[in-house]
């Protein structure tokens, strides 16, 4: 904010600098500057020009509201000192929104959040479907976008619009794919032989099948959590690898799981030395915390001859499937695993096949066969 001479082959000349920076936003800084000015006498008249200039600017912008980026992280500072309720009392959940956010808003981070538009939104949530993104995904990136862009008209940061650049904009479904599942048979030489050549991943996965836990409730699974008078297991607890802390259940509420008698027995090896209650029941390999379990379970299947496209998360599914196979109804499955959505669940219904079984036993038209040769009438088998 000056006025300087300069020289330029010998003629002297004026320019002029002003800066101003934002009244409600302080990060908010305009810059003007003029060169090769005659006399002081102009150069004071445009400095006058300029600084009304910036000002007008800025308090067009100022009208206008803040940019993405700065409602992001007041939407952050005001979740963290609780402003928002007990939903968001804790940095991971907190986090989770402004690393979304950043990630797949990037290009929307500079700009006045009230000029954002529909269109987009739409750009970045099909993006997000280009890059091959699971429709929880997405889902989750829409309602980030949500609940913050939303959070900032109400609390007057965002002006002249009412309406967020996702706003019934839908997420495409995608075709359902086959839940890749291991027969009876399959598990059984499975665990067998991981049991035989005492696999490190043995009792994992052998914990995974016999309960139907997620991942991460395994891997917070503690001593104090199995109640041997009672045979059950309190499931109450789950691990995220992301933050490296514990949480709750996925389904927001914790369960009983019953301990059948060969998960007994596989417990009775693991607490041979008289575990403390506060240690974890399941060895903590490096490949699992790391996000490689599929990997390594694959490996392992492939050496046996059982070539199938599974992850981890695959023996909950066989979990659901045989014990629904096996004459379990859903109700009791869902309340064992933990599963809060039937349409989720239904999936593994159709895998086990119960509900159709026999249902088409029913339609008999043909009449038995007759053998001309021997004049004897065959029966169909059914």
């Amino acid at each position: 904010m000056a006025i300087t001479s300069y020289k330029i082959n010998g003629e002297t000349y004026f320019k002029v600098y002003v800066q101003a920076r934002g009244q409600t936003d302080v990060s908010l800084r305009l810059q003007r500057r003029r060169l090769k000015i005659n006399s002081m006498a102009e150069a004071r008249k445009i400095e006058k020009k300029l600084y009304k200039t910036v000002y007008e600017e800025i308090a067009k912008i100022e009208g206008r509201g803040l940019k993405w980026v700065d409602i992001i992280d007041r939407w952050a500072t005001s979740a963290k000192l609780g402003y928002l309720g007990d939903r968001y009392s804790q940095d991971h959940q907190i986090s989770e929104h402004t690393n979304r956010l950043k990630r797949y808003t990037k290009e929307w981070l500079n700009v006045q959040a009230c000029d954002l538009t529909r269109g987009d939104g739409r750009r970045v949530l099909n993006f997000a479907e280009e890059q091959g993104l699971a429709q929880a995904t997405i889902r989750s990136i829409k309602s980030s976008i949500n609940m913050v862009y939303k959070w900032g008209i109400e609390e007057k940061l965002i002006v002249g619009t009412h309406t967020t650049p996702v706003e019934r904009l839908s997420v495409k479904k995608k075709v359902e794919k086959v839940v890749k599942i291991l027969s009876m048979d399959e598990i059984k030489t499975f665990l067998n032989e991981a049991r035989n050549l005492k696999h490190p991943w043995y009792h994992i996965w052998s914990f995974a099948f016999y309960t139907g836990m997620r991942s991460g409730e395994l891997m917070a699974l503690q001593w104090k959590d199995i109640d041997f008078e009672k045979v059950i297991i309190n499931v109450s607890k789950s691990y995220k690898r992301s933050h490296n802390l514990l949480k709750c259940t996925k389904s927001g509420y914790w369960r009983m799981v019953p301990i059948s008698p060969e998960l007994m027995s596989i417990l009775n090896e693991l607490r041979k030395d008289s575990p403390n209650e506060d240690d974890f029941v399941l060895p903590r390999h490096y490949a699992w915390t790391n996000g490689e379990a599929g990997k390594v379970l694959r490996g392992f299947l492939e050496s046996l001859g059982i070539v199938r496209p599974v992850n981890f998360h695959s023996l909950r599914a066989c979990f659901a499937t045989h014990m629904l196979a096996s004459g379990v109804n859903q109700a009791t499955v869902m309340k064992i695993g933990g599963w809060q959505d039937l349409k989720t669940f239904q999936i593994y219904v159709r895998l086990a096949g119960v509900e159709v079984k026999g249902a088409t036993d029913a339609l008999q038209v043909l009449s038995p066969f007759q053998d001309k040769t021997t004049n004897n009438v065959l029966t169909m088998v059914r």
